[in-house]
């Protein structure tokens, strides 16, 4: 009974300190009780052929993307001062002479909603419209929608059950997906790279994704790319890595075996790399709160992947 009494009295204080100081982030702050991924995952959508280069770009076999992570729109500490530095950012590259630089798509890793609102993700989307706007104006692109901007889900989207805001209004309404993407290499012997976008918004990756994720692997023979707001590595910094560390070693030896040259992450809203043999893991901090995002260029020709950090 006397353990009961202290049990219940300490219970009595913390519940509602949590619920005062995580007033953002909801109860899943302090229990996690958010749906688990395999509650979540319904199958990669292949989405091939929503992104295309056009051969009369003459890229010839070379191209850029831009990788950004940990937007949190919603936190006391995005301001639009980093916002509009963003875009003029974005600005200049669309302005490149070099033509496989100019960025032709954005990937964003997660943690876009910093409470899970609905508000947030409306926040989010206009900016995107910005964004796309600007391409259009930049002659990037012909019409907005063809500039695309493909998300993915971090622990922060979660929040407030916001998972089902998400996927009524985050582009492109899903949490598992991938795509193929070819720049028109000279080089017979190149090929597309595929593009793996999963969902570890738990900090897990699942039974059931885990499944369907290795067969895809297996059955592409492109070069590939993987996107995940958890990083499999953490340079080191306690818990900000999956979890499961049978899991993950499982998938990094996927990886090694299926021409996965890249994996890249967020979520720790730090930068650094690190190499397992034949491909690397390439974090990037949060956007707007460290100001820094990713421009990788693929080389289809050379099948590989180079990134630059560009600060701002």
């Amino acid at each position: 009974m006397r353990k009961f009494r202290r049990f219940f009295i300490l219970a009595s204080f913390l519940i509602p300190l949590a619920f005062s100081s995580c007033a953002n982030y909801g109860f899943y702050q302090l229990l996690f009780g958010e749906e688990d991924v395999d509650e979540r995952f319904s199958g990669f959508s292949d989405l091939s052929g929503e992104t295309v280069l056009s051969s009369d770009l003459g890229l010839g076999g070379k191209y850029s993307f831009i990788v950004v992570t940990d937007v949190h729109i919603g936190a006391s500490d995005v301001h639009s001062s980093k916002m509009s530095e963003f875009l003029d950012e974005i600005s200049s590259l669309f302005e490149s002479s070099d033509k496989t630089k100019i960025p032709r798509f954005i990937i964003n890793l997660g943690d876009t909603a910093d409470g899970g609102h609905l508000s947030e993700c409306s926040d989010y989307n206009s900016y995107l419209e910005r964004i796309r706007n600007l391409a259009v104006k930049k002659n990037v692109v012909d019409s907005a929608e063809d500039f695309k901007i493909y998300t993915i889900l971090g622990n922060h989207d979660l929040y407030n059950n916001g998972w089902t805001n998400w996927k009524k209004t985050i582009y492109p309404y899903k949490s598992t997906y991938y795509f193929s993407l070819s720049a028109g290499s000279d080089d017979s012997d190149s090929l597309p790279f595929s593009f793996y976008f999963v969902d570890t918004g738990n900090g897990a990756f699942g039974t059931d994704q885990l499944d369907d994720f290795e067969k895809l692997l297996k059955s592409d023979s492109n070069p590939k790319m993987v996107f995940s707001h958890y990083p499999f590595y953490s340079d080191n910094v306690p818990f900000m890595a999956l979890e499961d560390t049978t899991e993950r070693n499982y998938l990094l030896s996927l990886f090694a075996k299926n021409n996965v040259k890249a994996l890249f992450g967020g979520h720790v809203h730090t930068v650094f790399e690190h190499g397992f043999g034949d491909f690397s893991q390439i974090n990037t901090s949060a956007l707007f709160k460290n100001g820094a995002f990713r421009l990788v260029t693929v080389d289809e020709s050379a099948a590989s992947v180079s990134t630059k950090l560009i600060e701002f």
